[in-house]
């Protein structure tokens, strides 16, 4: 995690966003680069009047850069006080055109932060883009959350290309943990199956890499989303690492119901990867 993207957009979670890019750039000694996203009113011209409504949209599109003008201020003044190597980039981009502009800036970084899209106004399909199209890690953060090392963390296990590909992006953290928890919900692939007992595979790979794993067999609940997030709250976990599952309709990404469900309920971060 040596080179961290964040999100900003001058809201109040601006600062709930820079503190943990700047825990996780303190834990491994990265650089934060803080990317203000300054968004353009869109306009469609239709009808009457038409033709006379270009000088509302220039006006509107000028209030849109002054107010990320502000925002910009706000951010350079806010990064001169972090403790780690940082800089500030900015983007002025159309709303429709978000998602694409911020998985390209994510793509030559390690991870993406920004606030986790449902539950809140943040744009989801911007975020799902990134997750998607970035090829890199996603941590999304609950409204309000307080920064803290990630001390015990939660792996969502399932032997997929998605949760391998999270446990991947999520290793330097994994490394540093005190306790990596991987659960798997409804126990897993069949012992007969795999030859051997379920999560073999994962805890010898961790172990191989200086992790200290535990690995749970979860039962018994009818929604695995609930299964996790109380997992989660048993260990007093401070972060899950899970896949992003989901599925393309007319190019537009719509994340699963599993991950769609925790990313909305979960009260600590989630680190993901597609």
């Amino acid at each position: 995690m040596k080179d961290i993207l964040v999100y900003l957009d001058g809201t109040a979670e601006d600062e709930v966003r820079i503190s943990a890019a700047e825990s996780l750039a303190s834990a491994h000694e990265g650089h934060v680069t803080g990317l203000v996203c300054c968004l353009l009113p869109e306009f469609v011209a239709a009808g009457e009047g038409a033709l006379g409504s270009g000088s509302v949209v220039v006006e509107m599109q000028q209030q849109a850069v002054a107010a990320g003008d502000v925002a910009e201020a706000a951010v350079r003044t806010r990064f001169e006080r972090l403790g780690v190597l940082n800089e500030v980039r900015r983007i002025d981009v159309f709303a429709s055109q978000t998602g694409s502009a911020l998985a390209s800036e994510a793509r030559t970084t390690d991870v993406f932060i920004a606030t986790r899209p449902y539950g809140t106004d943040a744009d989801a399909q911007a975020v799902e883009t990134v997750l998607f199209d970035s090829g890199r890690a996603s941590l999304l953060l609950p409204p309000g959350a307080a920064a803290k090392p990630h001390g015990t963390v939660i792996i969502a296990w399932r032997n997929s290309k998605e949760a391998a590909r999270a446990v991947a992006e999520a290793l330097p953290i994994l490394k540093k943990a005190d306790l990596v928890i991987a659960c798997m919900i409804g126990a897993g692939e069949a012992p007969e199956q795999e030859g051997h007992e379920p999560g073999a595979d994962i805890a010898r790979h961790l172990d191989r890499h200086g992790v200290r794993v535990e690995i749970r067999h979860v039962t018994g609940w009818s929604d695995p989303a609930e299964a996790l997030l109380n997992e989660t709250q048993k260990a007093a976990a401070d972060l899950i690492v899970m896949g992003g599952y989901g599925h393309s309709r007319f190019r537009e990404w719509i994340l699963g119901g599993m991950t769609r469900d925790v990313l909305s309920l979960a009260n600590v971060p989630v680190l993901l990867a597609h």
